[in-house]
């Protein structure tokens, strides 16, 4: 298991995570989430609508993994878009989400 699959779970496992679409815009859009993680298999219409959503309220975004994996990873299946909570987890999962060579996915807010 992945560093950043293993910081998910345990995200999860302490109520700072979000999942699903309906509750992390509704987050985004009250400012209490630091990250968005979406599945990299999503349709692209929601990938750009929650690219642009993260960028109006400056929020970090990070396209990465699968919706299975995810799912899997915070004990949810079918789960393709997580929104983290936790300031500090969040900079825990963009700091190895910036580690990854060649994967510029990781879109900061300005």
């Amino acid at each position: 298991m992945n560093k950043i699959a293993g910081l998910l779970g345990m995200t999860a496992k302490s109520g700072q995570l979000l999942a699903g679409t309906a509750a992390v815009e509704a987050a985004i859009k009250r400012r209490q989430v630091f990250l968005v993680i979406c599945a990299g298999d999503l349709s692209p219409k929601t990938i750009k609508n929650f690219a642009y959503l993260c960028q109006k309220h400056e929020v970090d975004y990070s396209a990465y993994a699968t919706i299975a994996e995810l799912g899997h990873w915070i004990g949810r299946p079918g789960r393709g878009i997580l929104g983290v909570k936790s300031v500090r987890l969040a900079q825990a999962i963009k700091a190895l989400l910036e580690e990854r060579p060649g994967d510029p996915s990781l879109i900061k807010a300005e």
